[in-house]
């Protein structure tokens, strides 16, 4: 009993430490082989390319009503301020059809964009203010443009302009810019 009571024992060990070494193998990484975590599905964690349809409001031959023209954008899903830098950038770009007409200054620049509380704060170079033709309604073509594509975005619900990093009181002498401004539906044409 007792050389039988040793081989019992001995095997026992010997099982547990195979245990030991199996589970403190388990647990490591390899990392000359790649890390088999990021391996198994690469790039899960970071976000998707999608293409989004954007309405990108320009003005009517007389200045009197905004349309809508659409534009395809591509971004990283869930990324709102790069959607609405993008329609920005459309925007400036001015309209693909020739019935639109542009209703920001070619010059201006967009410098920043954030959007908080749904609030998009909209920072342009000055070319916004100085190459702006006037008038009231070039006033309020180039305001609700801005206003009217960057509200299309679920997440922002005013648009405060901003030039060179400041509010201003007025674009072009006419509209009341100092605070967040909403959207305007009673401008688009129907």
């Amino acid at each position: 009993m007792d050389k039988e009571m040793k081989i019992k024992s001995s095997l026992l060990v010997f099982m547990l430490s195979l245990l030991l070494v199996a589970t403190a193998l388990g647990g490591c990484k390899f990392t000359s082989q790649g890390d088999p975590d990021t391996n198994k599905n690469p790039g899960a964690d970071q976000p998707q390319t999608v293409t989004i349809e954007a309405a990108l409001y320009f003005s009517d031959d007389q200045a009197e009503y905004l349309v809508p023209e659409k534009r395809t954008l591509k971004i990283k899903e869930g990324d709102d301020e790069l959607l609405a830098s993008k329609i920005v950038e459309g925007l400036i770009a001015g309209p693909e059809s020739k019935d639109l007409q542009p209703t920001i200054p070619a010059e201006s620049k967009l410098l920043s964009l954030k959007i908080s509380n749904g609030i998009a704060d909209v920072n342009f170079n000055d070319a916004l203010k100085s190459n702006h033709p006037g008038g009231s309604a070039g006033e309020t073509m180039t305001l609700y443009s801005l206003i009217n594509s960057l509200t299309e975005i679920s997440s922002i619900d005013k648009v405060q302009l901003l030039i060179e990093g400041k509010k201003v009181e007025t674009l072009a002498g006419h509209m009341d810019t100092s605070e967040p401004l909403e959207r305007n539906t009673d401008i688009i044409k129907k």
